[in-house]
């Protein structure tokens, strides 16, 4: 196992002796459980295929949906090309275990032979190694997103526009009995909508919010209008109720302007997966691979489960 890889499953998974290749084998099962959360993912199993004496001992074992699918995957940290050798004894095992897919994992890439005997049988090739910076070549290290929006600059002013001349005169006649002075002053913070016998019914807020956020908005000059009710509402005011069918508003309008940058950079990119046919090409980051470790069945598990 070159140094790298060492020192990334030493930093990031655990730092524990274990025989030559064994690291490997578990980056790669981590590696295959960060790219699908939802799989069971086990290191290092025996199995036999249906009605087969003979056991086959599998690097990485991965049960997805259910465990209705089955994925067998054989690992060699090598230095050199992978040849058909190895591809043709992993076919062994595969045809008397009859898995849904097939995998053989490596560092250094495949023969020609390899890679036209694995063709031939559905095996995929892939290639698991430590990331460098040439890689970033052809890949978006940040995205810029940027995105505006028209907000209401200050709370809207409205004046309740009374249901009927009955329910004006009705209420300056009680308002003049209580001394009260407007008709227009009401808090719409606090204040709710009543029905006639004074009962609260509707917060005043939760009623008239999603009116002007509908509402069109001016940035250049102020947004007037009017909007009307579907039947009569009553407000308090002075502690007196008014009838009202709906009310004229006024507010100022201003554009906000939001930019976000994901930042791959961020975080620090650590392996490369790349499946030789093309189906897969992901960059492993320090966050794929931190929240991983095996448990004593030697399945990938979340650390804070262990």
């Amino acid at each position: 196992m070159s140094q790298g890889m060492e020192n990334i499953y030493n930093w990031h998974i655990a730092d524990e002796k274990l025989k030559q290749g064994t690291k490997y084998e578990r980056l790669a099962a981590v590696v295959f459980k960060a790219l699908n959360t939802s799989d069971i993912v086990m290191h290092d199993l025996r199995l036999r295929g249906d009605g087969k004496n003979t056991p086959h001992q599998i690097d990485v074992t991965i049960e997805r949906d259910n465990k209705s699918k089955r994925v067998l995957i054989e690992c060699k940290d090598y230095d050199k090309k992978v040849g058909i050798g190895i591809v043709r004894d992993f076919y062994g095992a595969i045809s008397q275990i009859k898995p849904d897919e097939a995998f053989v994992v490596t560092t250094e890439g495949y023969t020609r032979g390899a890679r036209s005997f694995a063709e031939e049988e559905k095996i995929k090739l892939a290639i698991l190694r430590v990331f460098s910076e040439e890689d970033w070549d052809g890949r978006i290290r940040k995205i810029h997103i940027k995105s505006s929006f028209k907000s209401i600059k200050e709370r809207p002013q409205i004046s309740w526009i009374p249901a009927s001349q009955e329910e004006i005169d009705n209420f300056r006649a009680n308002a003049n009995k209580n001394e009260a002075n407007s008709v227009q002053d009401t808090n719409t913070v606090e204040t709710f909508f009543y029905d006639k016998h004074g009962e609260p019914q509707e917060n005043l807020q939760s009623v008239l919010q999603p009116i002007f956020n509908n509402l069109p908005r001016n940035i250049d000059s102020p947004t007037t209008g009017y909007h009307e009710f579907e039947s009569t509402k009553y407000v308090k005011m002075a502690g007196l109720l008014l009838g009202i069918k709906g009310f004229s508003y006024e507010f100022l309008s201003e554009e906000i302007v939001m930019e976000e940058i994901l930042d791959a950079g961020k975080k620090i990119a650590l392996l490369l997966f790349e499946v030789i046919d093309g189906t897969s090409d992901k960059v492993i980051f320090d966050q794929d691979l931190d929240k991983w470790t095996f448990n004593e069945d030697g399945e990938v598990v979340p650390k804070d489960s262990v």
